[in-house]
């Protein structure tokens, strides 16, 4: 579904990214992990199209996406749900999802879509009217994971969604991440709860200053004891 080929990416001069090429297949859960800094939210930047200094392949589905504007990618099915949530906070739930839909592959389905949000995350049901800013924390990760699922991805990347969130909602995420992949969608998942995203992912890739330096499945990567110590700090 998605193909990495020696991709670079810069911020002005400094280079963050150097020759990452990775892979995920349909139906997977995908996670990069590494210590801050590292160079793991740039990945989903560069993929999304917010990176405007990346070179090298990024192909979805066989297309080419560097020669592709952000806002196609995201038609083609591409969903980044960004770290820190990034809410229109004077909006209402129901408008922040509605915003999701906006392009034109899910805007005609649209209610459908956002009854199975709702079906998926009830508590932003009874939330609905109210106004985003006035969420709680966790509640405010939900609203952004469904918004991301009202464009009805084919490819949902999600950055950091269980950053700041008490012990039994980082839970939760994993398994509502579960639940969106068994329901079709793949996940490219970044996250620094190393142990909990390679329990749930099928494979992972592990990032160092800008490069990777493993990957194999999660049980390997968790099983691997040198791994654990110098990059998990587990």
């Amino acid at each position: 579904m998605l193909e990495l080929n020696n991709v670079n990416a810069y911020y002005g001069d400094v280079q963050v990214l150097r020759d990452i090429s990775l892979s995920i297949r349909k139906g997977e859960i995908v996670t990069i992990v590494g210590a801050n800094a590292a160079g793991k939210s740039t990945i989903l930047k560069a993929i999304s199209g917010t990176v405007p200094n990346a070179e090298g392949s990024i192909r979805f589905q066989g297309e080419e996406l560097t020669v592709i504007p952000a806002h196609q990618r995201v038609e083609m099915g591409l969903v980044h749900v960004p770290e820190g949530r990034r809410l229109f906070p004077h909006l209402s739930v129901r408008e922040n999802l509605e915003m999701g839909a906006y392009i034109k592959r899910a805007r005609l389905q649209r209610m459908q879509t956002l009854q199975y949000v709702y079906g998926l995350l009830p508590r932003l049901k009874e939330r609905e009217k109210q106004m985003a800013d006035s969420l709680s924390g966790g509640e405010q990760q939900m609203c952004a994971i469904g918004r991301g699922l009202m464009a009805r991805p084919e490819l949902l990347m999600l950055d950091e969604p269980t950053l700041g969130l008490a012990p039994i909602l980082v839970q939760w995420v994993f398994q509502l991440i579960r639940q969106i992949r068994d329901s079709g969608v793949t996940i490219l998942l970044v996250e620094q709860n190393a142990h909990k995203a390679l329990e749930v992912a099928d494979r992972g890739y592990v990032l160092e200053n800008g490069r990777i330096v493993m990957e194999s499945t999660g049980d390997e990567l968790l099983r691997d004891q040198g791994l654990r110590k110098a990059y998990l700090g587990m």
